[in-house]
């Protein structure tokens, strides 16, 4: 396989710290463009800006070039990778990376295609019965809201929807929120991590612990968080956490993971895995080996820069888009102030004269910007996702787009 350009030691020896926390390019500061945003490392179209990790993230060169081998394998003698001719042993080997990434037993990682995938076997796994009650917030993703909506048509489950306004940002007030909707017959809370909305990261460890204290699963999407941030699963606390391979862990796309907590083993148990939690059963059948093998891939590399460094970075991208946003009149941020409570996505509210489908498809047509609408059922807005191959040149041009776009 062909070694990498651009590769870890580059990455960390790309950014230095200046006043106030922020990452200061010293290559940018000079006129000059650093060998690192060149994006060598990525296969995205020469030219785009992306900043839309939060819809899909992009693999690396790396990543797809392991998957790529992993496929021609397989095809090359099927049989090679089922069953015991090695298909356990090597899912087996993401399986425990995963677990070492997010701090958690490979007893309790599950690899899914999707976190709607993981959802869906979360709630199916709850065996609710008619009457039971389930919090969730009117934020939430529609691939985290349907396994709940679906056992409210079908089977008697009430759904409580607890409204957390876009850019009422208050940690308190989400809590009480929570805590006041919480009936006797409440077995579920569930939320997401970060908002897809917004960008809002959930105080999910007081949430799991005011889960905990009234005896209430506590479930957690978190499609926007997995590879954003640092998510450490036995800090967090909750009984079952759903993830996407293919956003934030830029891993292969149609990957997923799934955790349920030792101690919810016999709370939530999911069909799928009900025979065992690995990768190939007779609850899960064939898999995409290859995708799979390639998502370690992806959390190694991820693993290799070390997620507060990737925190690092893309909190002071964060910040600088935020800070130069608050100038944009007409412009409203609808995310929080950089803070506990902020994550690398932000969303601003566009005024009422001006479509958010339309100024997406503008920011990528005239400028090669992907930035996405927010969606359907949240405000007339754009979302920018901030990751680790983004840097400060892209942040200023796109904002500097926005701007003139808006104007």
């Amino acid at each position: 396989m062909k070694a990498s350009k651009y590769n870890r030691r580059k990455f960390l020896g790309a950014a230095s710290v200046g006043a106030g926390g922020l990452l200061i390019n010293p290559f940018i500061a000079n006129g000059s463009t650093p060998e690192w945003t060149a994006n060598d490392e990525y296969a995205l179209d020469p030219g785009v800006i992306y900043l839309n990790t939060g819809t899909l993230g992009p693999c690396r060169r790396e990543t797809m070039e392991a998957t790529k081998k992993y496929w021609e394998e397989l095809e090359s003698m099927p049989l090679k990778f089922y069953g015991r001719w090695g298909a356990e042993s090597l899912a087996e080997k993401t399986r425990n990376t995963a677990a070492t990434f997010f701090g958690c037993d490979v007893s309790e990682v599950m690899i899914t295609s999707s976190t709607t995938v993981g959802m869906n076997a979360i709630a199916q796994g709850l065996r609710l019965k008619a009457g039971d009650r389930v919090i969730a917030t009117d934020q939430e993703h529609g691939g985290g809201i349907l396994c709940w909506n679906y056992y409210q048509k079908y089977h008697g489950v009430i759904v409580d929807v607890v409204k957390i306004p876009p850019g009422e940002n208050d940690a308190e007030a989400i809590l009480n929120r929570i805590s006041s909707a919480i009936t006797k017959e409440t077995k579920a809370i569930s939320v997401s991590h970060v908002f897809s909305s917004t960008g809002l990261r959930m105080p999910i460890d007081r949430i799991s612990s005011l889960a905990r204290s009234r005896g209430i699963v506590c479930v957690v999407d978190g499609a926007q968080a997995a590879g954003a941030i640092k998510v450490n699963l036995k800090e967090l606390g909750c009984h079952a956490y759903a993830m996407s391979g293919h956003k934030w862990l830029m891993g292969p796309k149609g990957t997923g993971i799934l955790y349920i907590s030792d101690d919810a083993k016999d709370l939530v148990r999911p069909m799928q895995f009900e025979e065992s939690h690995n990768t190939y059963s007779d609850g899960n059948g064939v898999v995409n080996q290859a995708a799979i093998l390639g998502l370690g891939k992806a959390i190694e590399y991820l693993q290799s820069v070390g997620m507060a460094k990737i925190e690092e970075h893309n909190t002071a991208l964060r910040t600088r888009a935020y800070q130069q946003l608050l100038n944009i009149k007409d412009l409203m941020i609808m995310s929080p102030a950089t803070g506990p409570l902020s994550s690398p996505m932000i969303a601003v509210q566009l005024p009422d004269r001006l479509d958010k489908n339309a100024i997406s498809q503008m920011l990528l047509e005239k400028y090669k910007v992907s930035i996405r609408p927010t969606h359907k059922q949240w405000f007339n807005g754009i979302r920018f996702s901030l990751h680790i191959f983004n840097t400060e040149k892209e942040v200023d041009f796109a904002v500097k787009a926005v701007k003139e776009l808006v104007a």
